[in-house]
């Protein structure tokens, strides 16, 4: 068994189990009054409006890629050093993928590369808040104003983490958070799409349900009282079954009082690795840009020591007992997006030296600083 897991699911049993009778005794497990309610506290606790809860982030993914005009045809400037859920949906929507390079000192989107492979066919931008961290979200924002072209930013790591102290979606179109399993807020699985204009979450309302907006014909309580189906779905709005339910949305209300105790042991345990490694000759922290609060779902850190076997290292540190690993693969890799090929020196770099380790809630600042020391031993042996 595994001393150190890389991630484990925080569910307060006896709250969800609560919160889970009210609603299988109502007989209403469909969209209703738990999905409002959660909606409303996660939008209150991340500052935002114009928040559309949805059965996962993927489907949020696709929801944003959807407003911003994506069909076949279309180009979506993305990052592969991902997991494969945000790319997966351009492809689906028979859009095309290009792959821009990152920053291997961040795992940031390279801004000035994304500049370099705008087109008149580019839809939107797609960058990612790796392990829990922001890109430079003020070069992203402003060079998505200028050229007229929507930001979309995949946030599923990085849900509670700021920029320049306001929350993620000020500084994109779209903002998409994931609930599923292991993430900080967890519903067994679902997500949310943030949009920054009030006409893209009207529509984004209706597309999760069809092209049909449940949402207006909800009593004060977010009841949906019966099968009204009068309302028109228009032309261009034919949607999707991305709602989330009240089941899963019982289950995230009742982690809502745990959750600014994750987030915080999270950033403990992230500033205990960080202090741990400053200065190290082997592994180097990730830079974090100015002005950004991670919320460190994992702890990402290089490999810098060229005498060091990073993957022995990792098998080493495994066989003690501690879940590191690579947490994911760049996308470009996988054969089914081979036909989207391109020059990638820098995500190339960081792939090859990355190595993520446990950062979560169940861990104390003494363990992380025990597994760094741990880290650093192994290191000088492999």
């Amino acid at each position: 068994m595994t001393d150190y897991p890389m991630f484990k699911v925080h569910m307060d049993v006896e709250g969800a189990l609560a919160q889970l009778r009210t609603v299988l005794e109502s007989g209403f497990v469909n969209e209703g009054v738990q999905v409002t309610a959660f909606q409303k506290a996660v939008a209150e606790f991340l500052g935002v409006e114009g928040l559309v809860l949805t059965n996962s982030c993927t489907s949020a993914l696709t929801l944003a890629l959807r407003l911003c005009g994506v069909s076949p045809g279309s180009e979506v400037i993305s990052t592969p050093m991902t997991c494969v859920a945000t790319n997966t949906p351009i492809d689906n929507l028979g859009g095309t993928v290009v792959w821009a390079d990152i920053d291997p000192e961040t795992a940031s989107i390279d801004a000035s590369d994304v500049e370099r492979k705008l087109t008149p066919a580019t839809r939107a931008i797609m960058c990612v808040a790796w392990a829990g961290t922001p890109c430079d979200l003020d070069a992203l924002d402003a060079l998505a104003r200028q050229r007229g072209v929507p930001l979309i930013q995949d946030a599923a790591h990085a849900f509670g983490a700021t920029w320049r102290g306001r929350p993620l979606s000020d500084f994109a179109d779209f903002t998409c958070y994931s609930f599923q399993a292991i993430k900080h807020l967890s519903c067994g699985d679902g997500g949310a799409l943030v949009c920054r204009d009030a006409e893209a979450f009207v529509l984004g309302r209706k597309l999760k349900w069809f092209g049909y907006d449940r949402d207006a014909h909800k009593d004060q309580r977010g009841e949906w009282k019966g099968q009204r189906w009068d309302a028109d779905i228009e032309p261009g709005e034919i949607g999707y079954k991305y709602n989330m339910n009240n089941i899963a949305a019982a289950i995230g209300l009742a982690q809502m009082p745990h959750l600014q105790r994750i987030l915080d042991q999270h950033r403990r345990n992230g500033a205990a690795y960080h202090e741990a490694f400053r200065g190290s000759s082997s592994i180097r922290p990730l830079r974090v840009p100015e002005g950004a609060v991670s919320s460190y779902w994992v702890y990402s850190a290089l490999v810098v020591d060229e005498n060091v076997d990073r993957d022995r290292l990792l098998e080493a540190l495994n066989a003690d007992g501690i879940a590191a690993g690579l947490v994911h693969l760049p996308n470009d890799l996988y054969s089914a997006f081979g036909k989207y090929d391109a020059e990638l020196p820098g995500v190339r770099r960081f792939a090859d030296r990355q190595i993520s380790l446990p950062c979560g809630w169940w861990l104390s600042e003494e363990d992380c600083v025990g597994i760094a020391a741990r880290v650093h031993a192994l290191a000088r042996g492999v």
